[in-house]
């Protein structure tokens, strides 16, 4: 019984055999099959670069306004505030959908997290509380007794050149610093 169905196996695998030995064919249809994946791996490595270059652009550009603002001796206002969301806007290459937050954190050791001297936001976000950074403690930075930081968040949305596979998505940069040539910087 086992020799008709070896017999009948053996018929059945000498086409298949013949053809995987058979080194004759056209570059038209390994063109045809491979082209379609060729274009969309470059897309992709296009997309990847991209995304990753505007990534990068966007930390600059709020660590220059978090610089701007460490160097600040006087009080800002609001103009000041609407002011760095436009150079923010202008260095990061970007002109809507655009957040930006402002806050200055001031660290007690006594219940042992931050306190929020003021925060001022533009865009689709709030202003920060006290209870919106009561667990921070593993985001921000070891500081003495009464120390201030300033608190820089920026969002915005990086929309993809190719569909490649991928939906646009939400770029966010969190960057900290202390006042310079000040121990604080007030707010009117």
């Amino acid at each position: 019984m086992l020799t008709p169905i070896r017999t009948l196996c053996a018929r059945l695998s000498r086409p298949f055999a013949r053809f995987t030995r058979d080194t004759r064919g056209t570059v038209a249809i390994e063109a045809v099959v491979m082209f379609p994946i060729l274009i969309w791996g470059y897309l992709g490595m296009f997309t990847f670069y991209d995304m990753v270059r505007q990534y990068n652009i966007n930390e600059k550009a709020a660590f220059t306004v978090a610089d701007m603002l460490s160097r600040e001796t006087t009080a800002i206002d609001d103009t000041y505030i609407n002011g760095a969301l436009t150079l923010f806007e202008y260095l990061a290459r970007v002109n809507d959908g655009t957040a930006m937050r402002i806050s200055q954190l001031r660290w007690t050791e006594d219940p042992d997290y931050f306190l929020v001297d003021w925060s001022e936001a533009r865009g689709a976000r709030s202003a920060l509380t006290d209870n919106d950074i009561r667990d921070w403690n593993n985001r921000l930075p070891i500081m003495p007794e009464d120390e201030r930081i300033i608190l820089v968040e920026t969002w915005t949305t990086y929309e993809l050149p190719f569909r490649i596979g991928m939906d646009d998505f939400a770029i966010r940069t969190f960057v900290f610093v202390r006042p310079r040539f000040a121990p604080q910087v007030t707010f009117e």
